[in-house]
């Protein structure tokens, strides 16, 4: 849903970006889903997943403020960015090898990059 509203991004990211929290609670509350409440947040606690758990958090609450509270142009396109990278470490780090395979696939992304850039 919050890929729909994505052309709006450079005139209204506050509503991308509201729409992408929600989405992404709602991401949060799936995964505890299938691997029960308390296994999830022993996961989220974990003392090597910690710093990410509260960069997430952190973001999606600096994400929902400058959306709906205070409106700021800038603190959403931060937090919403803040919280993409965050959400996809987090779903990488479920899959067996996702660590590796975002690690490759940012290698190649770099490596293709570099090789159409004029200099």
């Amino acid at each position: 849903m919050a890929f729909l509203t994505l052309p709006l991004l450079a005139i209204r990211p506050g509503k991308f970006a509201l729409a992408f929290s929600l989405g992404s609670l709602l991401v949060m509350f799936g995964f505890a889903v299938l691997s029960g409440p308390i296994n999830h947040l022993k996961h989220l606690a974990a003392p090597e997943r910690l710093p990410f758990s509260m960069a997430y958090v952190g973001s999606l609450v600096a994400t929902i403020y400058f959306s709906v509270g205070r409106t700021s142009y800038i603190g959403s396109i931060i937090g919403a960015i803040v919280q993409i990278i965050a959400l996809i470490t987090y779903i990488a780090a479920y899959f067996p090898g996702g660590t590796q395979t975002i690690r490759f696939g940012g290698q190649m992304l770099l490596r293709g990059a570099g090789s159409a850039l004029p200099f």
